[in-house]
């Protein structure tokens, strides 16, 4: 149904993953997230969030699952064999997706690990660009929404300095009024939170339904 590029937010993360842990902006305040769209690829990716750890001991959502209990349901479901093109272990996935928490996108987070949590082998598949794939119906309106928000959020280029009006921001960079923080016309940004078209990157328009950033 969606086909996400992770590749350059991915090799930023993992780049950040063997430093500090944090190195973008300000991030996640409050509101809602999602990733691309369908049949489209989204970017994110890079620095984690400030906001990372917060809530990695509480519950959250209706089956009560921990911060790291859902880590652990995302990594482990999506960590699939033959399959390497985001993580190499499980580990590494849950160490990386810890530090990309943020608000803006927690709702469909809840969302996405509590139908992930209840899927079988079955459902899934390793696509040709060895991206895991749900290859049924299970879980196809929540997978990836609350994963790629994450991810662009943590993504200095998809979420950077703080602004109210486009003059806020550097270069051709916009400011998004969904997040209230910078957005380059040239990132990869599938699933940043969005009110407008002209809140995402090239390439990406705002799906109204979702409050998302999806492929064209």
């Amino acid at each position: 149904m969606k086909q996400l590029v992770w590749s350059l937010p991915l090799a930023f993360l993992l780049a950040c993953s063997s430093g500090t842990g944090s190195s973008g902006s300000d991030n996640g305040e409050g509101g809602s997230g999602g990733e691309g769209g369908s049949g489209g690829e989204g970017g994110s990716g890079p620095g984690p969030s400030s906001s990372s750890s917060s809530s990695s001991s509480t519950s959250s959502g209706p089956s009560g699952l921990t911060e790291m209990d859902r880590l652990q349901v995302y990594c482990e479901k999506t960590m699939l064999a033959g399959c390497p093109a985001w993580f190499t272990s499980a580990a590494q996935c849950v160490d990386i997706m810890s530090k990309t928490q943020s608000d803006l996108c927690q709702d469909k987070w809840v969302a996405e690990t509590d139908c992930l949590g209840k899927t079988q082998a079955a459902d899934w598949t390793c696509n040709g660009f060895g991206e895991p794939e749900i290859v049924g119906t299970v879980c196809r309106d929540e997978y990836g929404f609350g994963s790629y928000c994450r991810i662009a959020v943590a993504t200095p280029d998809c979420y950077g300095a703080a602004c109210m009006y486009n003059a806020d921001c550097p270069g051709d960079a916009t400011c998004n009024d969904a997040t209230k923080h910078c957005v380059q016309a040239d990132a990869k940004c599938g699933g940043l939170p969005c009110t407008y078209n002209a809140d995402c990157s090239s390439g990406f328009t705002c799906n109204d339904a979702l409050g998302q950033c999806v492929v064209n």
